[in-house]
């Protein structure tokens, strides 16, 4: 559950100009789909991992993890989510040690390359200790309008999960790059997932309603210890 949260982004929240509505799928293995981000044109968005029943919703500039519970869907705060987390790691008597490595960890550009279609630049690891110049490019970015909803999107839960990445790896390093790279557009590739197909369709109210209210602080902390 941890990576996933890293994945979608400890949280989800921002404020930006009004977009019209899109779905979009990040698939890995040829078209299996990994990830589905559903924007909506105020800025609310649903994410989801996988057919996981479980999803990240962000609404009014607040974020949200939502699960399935013995009694119906549990509703976390992603901020009490990570406070909680830290207070997880911070009790282990082997917590993850940081990695020397990451401050040296850069992306440089390596030039235009199509993935699926649509055109982007790739970029690569500069570090000694990751890839070689050969590899495959780490993430490709499109600085395409129409991917415009979606590259804010991606861009502001990157910023927001830093925090914990750094708890887990010390120094930001490449992802603090990937976060100025969002800036310049979406990513047709990122942590091994492509960009796969949109949909424009209008997105309903409904798919960004809390479907409970949100657990408190000690709740969530007891359902972290359940689930150890």
């Amino acid at each position: 559950m941890f990576k996933s949260m890293i994945l979608a982004a400890v949280a989800l929240a921002w404020a930006h100009p009004a977009f019209a509505d899109m779905t979009a799928h990040y698939v890995i293995d040829g078209d299996q789909s990994i990830m589905t981000m559903e924007i909506a044109a105020n800025g609310d968005v649903r994410a989801r991992f996988g057919s996981d029943a479980s999803y990240f919703l962000t609404r009014a500039g607040q974020s949200y993890y939502v699960k399935a519970g013995p009694d119906g869907p549990l509703v976390m705060r992603q901020e009490d989510i990570a406070a909680v987390m830290l207070e997880q790691l911070a009790a282990e008597p082997n917590p993850p040690s940081p990695d020397p490595h990451a401050k040296d960890v850069r992306l440089v550009a390596r030039g235009a390359v199509s993935i699926r279609g649509r055109k982007g630049v790739a970029y690569m690891v500069n570090d000694k200790h990751a890839r070689g110049p050969d590899d495959p490019p780490f993430l490709v970015v499109s600085d395409d309008p129409a991917l415009t909803t979606l590259a804010v999107a991606v861009r502001m839960q990157f910023s927001a999960s830093l925090g914990p990445i750094r708890i887990l790896y010390g120094d930001a390093g490449g992802w603090d790059d990937m976060v100025a790279l969002f800036a310049r557009g979406a990513p047709l590739l990122f942590l091994g997932m492509e960009l796969g197909r949109i949909d424009p369709a209008h997105l309903p109210a409904s798919r960004f309603v809390l479907p409970a209210s949100p657990l408190s602080r000690e709740a969530v902390r007891r359902d972290f210890t359940a689930s150890r």
